[in-house]
C-alpha cells in the first residue's frame, strides 16, 4: 500500500517534526506500507474534528491523487470522530499512530503472553472506532479476531461491540491467571536469591544485541537471542540465567519503547514488563549517535516511571559509540558506559560492572555439623565444594564453598558464629 504520512507539530512536542515522522514512516515501513509522501500543519492543538485544519485536508486530498496514495496515516492518535471525518473527506483508508503500531505489535507477538496482551489492547482501541475500522482491517492485513465482516448498520455494529466487550473480558480473566503464574515464578527467583538484570531502551538501540555480546563474552552463544536492526524486532522477552566466577544472575531483554506508545499498552504488557519492576540492575541501552538521544532516553525513563521502576539502579550503556560525534557525553546525574556491540568496545567493562552490582552467588566458609544432622550433610555434599573434611568427636567438620541461598540452613553450625 501507498501512504501518505501527515502530522501536527506543537510547541509541547519534545521530538521536532521531521523526526517524528521519519520514525512513522519507518513504523510503516515494518508494517510493510510504502511512504510516497510526508506532510505536517504547526498548530496550537490539533483540530478537534478533524485532527488537521480544513486547508490542510484540501493538501491531503490533491497528494492522494498526486502521488496514488491509497492510505493516509496520521501522526497521533485520533479520536473516534477525528477517524470518522478524516475518513469521509479524503475517501482512503486512515488509520493513526496507534493503530500502526497495535497491527506490528500483533504481527510481531511470539509468546502467549504477548499475543494475550496484544488482543487485549486492540480490542480497548477498536471497540468505540467499530463503525468506522470494522471495514478497514483486512485492507492493511491486521487480523484482531474480532470482528465481522457481515452485513452493515447500526445492528451489525452493536452485535460486534458485544462480541468485543466479551473478548475482552475473556482476555483480561486469562491475563489475570497468566499474572499469578508470572509472580509465583518471579516470587521462587527471589527465594532463591538470584538477581535479576534488564536490558531496557528505545526500540532498535541494540538491547538484543547487547545481551548476545555479553553472551559471547562468557562462551555461551548457543543462548543468544534473536536480534535485526529494525523497530521491534521482537516482543519477546528473554531470559538468560549466567553463571560465572562463583555469581549467577538472570540477564533480562525486554521490549524497546517508542514515542507515544500507547497508554493502554503499557498498562496491559503486563506480563511482559513485570521483569523490571522486580529487576535489582537496570542496564539502560541509549544509541549514543542518535542526535535525538535526549528525547529518546525521556520517553523510557517515562516509562519506567509509570512502572514505578525509575527508582533501580541504572547504568547508562552509550550503545553505538563507534558511531557517536560526541565523545564527551555523558548521562548527568547516573553512570554510563560508553560501548559499542559492534567492536565490542568496554564489553569486559561492561560485565565486571554488572558483576559488582549482583554479588556473590557462594559463600567460602567452615562448618561443624553434628552426625545427628545427617541430612544436612547429605544436602551440603551434594550441592557444595568441599576443600577439606574431617570427622571428630562432635560431629564432622567442613571447610566448603556452599551456594548462598542454602546457607541458612547451615548456619548455625558455621563456626565463627559458634565461637561468638
Amino acid at each position: 500500500m501507498n501512504a501518505i504520512l501527515v502530522a501536527v507539530t506543537t510547541s509541547y512536542d519534545i521530538y521536532d517534526v521531521d523526526y517524528s515522522l521519519a520514525e512513522l514512516e519507518n513504523l510503516a515501513e515494518a508494517a510493510g506500507i510504502k511512504t510516497v509522501f510526508r506532510m505536517f500543519q504547526k498548530l496550537t492543538v490539533p483540530n478537534a474534528k478533524t485532527y488537521v485544519g480544513k486547508g490542510k485536508l484540501s493538501e491531503i486530498i490533491v497528494a492522494i491523487r498526486a502521488y496514488d496514495a491509497d492510505m493516509v496515516i496520521f501522526n497521533d492518535e485520533l479520536t473516534p470522530s477525528q477517524l470518522r471525518n478524516v475518513s469521509e473527506t479524503l475517501q482512503v483508508t486512515c488509520i493513526d499512530r496507534t493503530y500502526l503500531i497495535l497491527n506490528i505489535f500483533e504481527e510481531r507477538a511470539q509468546t502467549k503472553e504477548a499475543s494475550l496482551e496484544i488482543k487485549l489492547v486492540k480490542n480497548l482501541y477498536l471497540l468505540p472506532r467499530i463503525s468506522y475500522l470494522r471495514e478497514k482491517e483486512s485492507r492493511i492485513g491486521g487480523t484482531s479476531g474480532s470482528l465481522s465482516n457481515r452485513g452493515a448498520g447500526e445492528t451489525q455494529a452493536e452485535l460486534d461491540k458485544r462480541h468485543i466487550m466479551a473478548e475482552i473480558n475473556r482476555l483480561k480473566k486469562e491475563l489475570e491467571n497468566q499474572k499469578v503464574r508470572k509472580e509465583a515464578q518471579i516470587e521462587k527467583r527471589k527465594r532463591n536469591e538470584i538477581p535479576i538484570v534488564a536490558l531496557v531502551g528505545y526500540t532498535n538501540a541494540g538491547k538484543s544485541s547487547t545481551m548476545n555480546s555479553i553472551l559471547e563474552y562468557i562462551g555461551q552463544t548457543e543462548k543468544q537471542v534473536y536480534e535485526k536492526d529494525q523497530l521491534f524486532a521482537t516482543l519477546s522477552t528473554y531470559n538468560r540465567k549466567i553463571q560465572y566466577d562463583k555469581k549467577e544472575f538472570i540477564l533480562v531483554d525486554t521490549v524497546g519503547f517508542v514515542s507515544k506508545l500507547p497508554h493502554n499498552l503499557v498498562n496491559s504488557f503486563y506480563q511482559t514488563l513485570i521483569e523490571i519492576q522486580h529487576a535489582d540492575y537496570i542496564i539502560h541501552v541509549v544509541d549514543s549517535s542518535s542526535p535525538y538521544i535526549n528525547q529518546q532516553i525521556q520517553v523510557v525513563m517515562q516509562v519506567l516511571a509509570s512502572l514505578h521502576a525509575d527508582h533501580i539502579p541504572t547504568l547508562f550503556l552509550l550503545n553505538k559509540w563507534d558511531q557517536t560525534l560526541d565523545s564527551s557525553l555523558h548521562i548527568l546525574g547516573y553512570s554510563s558506559l560508553p560501548f559499542s556491540n559492534k567492536t565490542k568496545y568496554h564489553l569486559k567493562e561492561l560485565f565486571e560492572d554488572i558483576l559488582s552490582h549482583v554479588g556473590p552467588s557462594t559463600l567460602r566458609t567452615k562448618l561443624l555439623i553434628p552426625y545427628k544432622e545427617g541430612k544436612l550433610s547429605h544436602i551440603l555434599e551434594e550441592t557444595s565444594i568441599i576443600y577439606h573434611k574431617e570427622y571428630n568427636s562432635t560431629g564432622t567438620y567442613y571447610d566448603v564453598e556452599l551456594p548462598i541461598k542454602e546457607y541458612h540452613l547451615f548456619q548455625p553450625y558455621d563456626l565463627e558464629n559458634m565461637v561468638n
